[in-house]
């Protein structure tokens, strides 16, 4: 009797779903995909997008978490306190950096953890009630067009690019203090054989092999300035790519299905957005990882293969040891 009562009551939920998608008049019956921002307000010559808007919103929510949990510190935090869930996700990232570039982890956490916790409110932002329905009317010419007020930032281009040029900034700054502007910019122009290049040149001893090295450290050298402008265009297309293809995706679920198709997709959605977020903090922590290394330490595989012998049992001495 039970399972006849739950099997009417999946397929009377399941007959209501259908018709609400028939007949619902909340369905939506047109779609308007917009590639660029809409601007909604203007101060002076400045255009204030809706991506803007959402990107300070979500800014704004990140310094009064930060001062909150700031404000509030306890030595033992609840197990659902603010504090605590603030802590478990720094902890964690910080474990998973340690992980990629040891004990550098600590100064390049508070960089990443902006990076990753503020890709993660926008992206999960686009997926709250209201984000890109409630707007504002007005006529463009004689249409008259629909802007919303809030629209994911991510799915704006200038937001990624705007996010992608601070990372990659922040890579060569870190790498400048961590080896020295000297040895980092030899990353790119190999200064000790310019130096020898002009010397040779002045002293009219230019050789063939000393010319074609040099000319070939410049062409490596410009490969390596090469590699660090496309890490903007990698950075910004992907994250630009996966969160407005997301809500395209979405936009189209809602006109064919609402009730019924979208909540899976939305779920994936929330998912991808970690992800983004995930992938975007962890080449940032690479390519500083790369940037800050020294070339002047034995690497790690080394020190494995030729590990420091332990000392033999003649020269070990107990450490509590008495005349006997």
């Amino acid at each position: 009797m039970f399972r006849n009562r739950k099997g009417l009551l999946i397929a009377l939920v399941i007959a209501l779903l259908v018709v609400a998608n028939l007949f619902s008049p909340f369905k939506v019956t047109t779609i308007h995909i917009e590639l660029a921002a809409e601007p909604i307000a203007h101060i002076g010559g400045w255009a204030i997008t809706n991506t803007l808007l959402s990107s300070w919103v979500a800014g704004i929510l990140l310094i009064i978490v930060a001062l909150t949990v700031r404000r509030k510190l306890v030595d033992a935090p609840a197990a659902l306190s603010l504090q605590n869930v603030v802590e478990t996700i720094l902890e964690t990232l910080h474990n998973f950096m340690q992980n990629m570039v040891g004990p550098n982890a600590r100064a390049f956490l508070p960089l990443v953890s902006t990076f990753f916790l503020f890709i993660l409110i926008t992206n999960w932002f686009s997926m709250l009630p209201g984000v890109g329905s409630l707007g504002i009317w007005r006529m463009e010419g004689e249409e008259r067009v629909f802007v919303p007020l809030f629209r994911g930032a991510t799915s704006d281009l200038n937001t990624t690019i705007a996010l992608a040029a601070c990372s990659v900034i922040s890579i060569q700054v870190y790498g400048i203090r961590f080896r020295g502007f000297g040895k980092y910019m030899g990353h790119f122009v190999p200064l000790e054989r310019v130096v020898a290049f002009i010397r040779a040149l002045f002293k009219g001893q230019v050789k063939i092999g000393l010319l074609l090295g040099g000319i070939l450290d410049m062409f490596i050298g410009l490969l390596e300035i090469f590699e660090e402008m496309t890490k903007i265009l990698s950075f910004s297309f992907r994250l630009f790519g996966n969160i407005f293809g997301g809500e395209v995706l979405l936009l189209v679920m809602a006109y064919l299905a609402p009730f019924v198709i979208s909540i899976p997709f939305m779920i994936l959605e929330l998912f991808a957005g970690f992800i983004q977020a995930f992938i975007f903090a962890t080449l940032t922590t690479a390519f500083l990882g790369r940037a800050a290394a020294s070339h002047d330490h034995v690497p790690a595989a080394e020190e494995e293969a030729h590990p420091v012998p332990a000392p033999s049992p003649q020269t070990a001495l107990p450490s509590s040891s008495k005349g006997v």
